[in-house]
C-alpha cells in the first residue's frame, strides 16, 4: 500500500544552526545570503491554477524589516539547494519588494506576511495586552484573524484557540 502526500507550502532554512546563524542577520538589519524561505505550490489545493502544464510557485524570504533589496537571487539561490536545477524551469517570474507587498496588504507592515515583525518586545502585548491572550481584554470578545496568536497565517490554529478559550467566559443562566 502507498501513501502519496500532498504539501502546499515547503519551509526552506538548511540545518538549525544556520537558520539561527540567519535569523542573527536579519536581526541585525543585514540581508543573510541564504534566507529562510517559505514556497507555496498554490495548484495543490487548487488544480484550476494550472495553466498548460506550468506549475505556479509562491516563494517569500525572511529578510530585515523594511528592506529595500532585490531577494530574487538569494531566495532562487536557496530553492536551487534543495530543488536543484530549479531555475532552470522558471517560465517567469514576478517580484515584488517589500514596499510592494506592504503597499498590496497594509497588514504586511515592512513587508512582513506575518502582520508586523514578531519581536520579543511585541509578543506580549499581541494582539492586545490581556491575562489571556485569546481575548481583547473585554468579556466576550475573542479577536481572530491571519494576524493572531499562536502564529499568523492561515493554517486555522488562531480560530481553534479561540474557540477553545470561549467556554470559560461563558457565563451560565
Amino acid at each position: 500500500m502507498s501513501t502519496t502526500v500532498v504539501v502546499g507550502t515547503i519551509h526552506l532554512g538548511g540545518t538549525f544552526e544556520e537558520t539561527a546563524a540567519d535569523e542573527d542577520e536579519i536581526m541585525g538589519w543585514r540581508m543573510p545570503t541564504r534566507p529562510f524561505g517559505l514556497v507555496g505550490q498554490q495548484d495543490l489545493a487548487g488544480p484550476s491554477r494550472l495553466v498548460s502544464n506550468t506549475q505556479p510557485v509562491c516563494a517569500h524570504a525572511h529578510v530585515p524589516h523594511g528592506y529595500r533589496g532585490d531577494a530574487t537571487d538569494p531566495v532562487i539561490g536557496r530553492i536551487e539547494r534543495f530543488a536543484p536545477g530549479f531555475r532552470e524551469h522558471v517560465v517567469r517570474r514576478h517580484v515584488r519588494s517589500v514596499t510592494q507587498v506592504e503597499r498590496c496588504n497594509p497588514k504586511g507592515a515592512g513587508g512582513d506576511i506575518s502582520a508586523g515583525a514578531n519581536t520579543m518586545r511585541r509578543m506580549p502585548v499581541w494582539p492586545c495586552l490581556a491575562p489571556d491572550p485569546d481575548t481583547a481584554g473585554i468579556p466576550g470578545v475573542h479577536p481572530r484573524s491571519s494576524a493572531t496568536p499562536p502564529c499568523t497565517g492561515v493554517h486555522g490554529m488562531c480560530g481553534y484557540d479561540a474557540v477553545g478559550s470561549v467556554p470559560a467566559h461563558l457565563e451560565v443562566r
